[in-house]
């Protein structure tokens, strides 16, 4: 027999009225990585309009979060702070199109102890380099691409957007 655990969480009356819910509301949860919603279960075409406007200003808040952490490329550029690649193209973050750098086969990450799933980094020399698990977990290619998309076009700094994932900065939102 398996056995659930609940979580249980309590909103404030005055926020579940705004939501529109009732205690006897029947309720849906939707669960994504990082975000948990609750909806009503049935809802007319526009509440639900309606909670897809609430989700956009959500998702701009984030987006603002994190943008206020790592900047905008034109800033930093303009600000003569930027050390994410030569400024010859003004206009172009050199992490436009990042890509991982290293990829190895599977026979390879087993034969120099590199877990599979495990970031690579590459250390250049002349003529060589030297290929290394990294000393972080995650990276900018972690980001989904229609988040990245969405960062894109509000002018976040890929160079400082790569930084902040690897380091796992916390950004302060809302």
């Amino acid at each position: 027999m398996n056995k659930q655990k609940n979580v249980t969480i309590s909103i404030p009356v005055e926020d579940a009225e705004y939501c529109g819910l009732t205690p006897d509301s029947e309720i849906t949860i939707h669960a994504g990585e990082n975000v948990l919603m609750v909806t009503p279960k049935e809802m007319t075409v526009l509440q639900a309009a309606l909670a897809t406007r609430s989700l956009i200003e959500v998702a701009c808040t984030l987006i603002g979060g994190i943008r206020k952490t790592c900047g905008k490329c034109v800033e930093r550029r303009c600000a003569d702070s930027y050390p994410y690649g030569p400024l010859e193209e003004p206009g172009k973050c050199p992490y436009w199109d990042a890509e991982p750098e290293v990829e190895l086969s599977d026979s390879a990450r087993e034969a120099l102890g590199i877990p599979k799933g495990a970031k690579l980094q590459l250390l250049p020399d002349e003529g060589e380099g030297l290929v290394c698990a990294a000393d972080y977990d995650h990276d900018i290619t972690d980001i989904p691409a229609q988040v990245l998309a969405a960062l894109d076009y509000a002018g976040v700094c890929r160079g400082r957007l790569d930084e902040a994932v690897m380091n796992n900065e916390v950004i302060r939102h809302g």
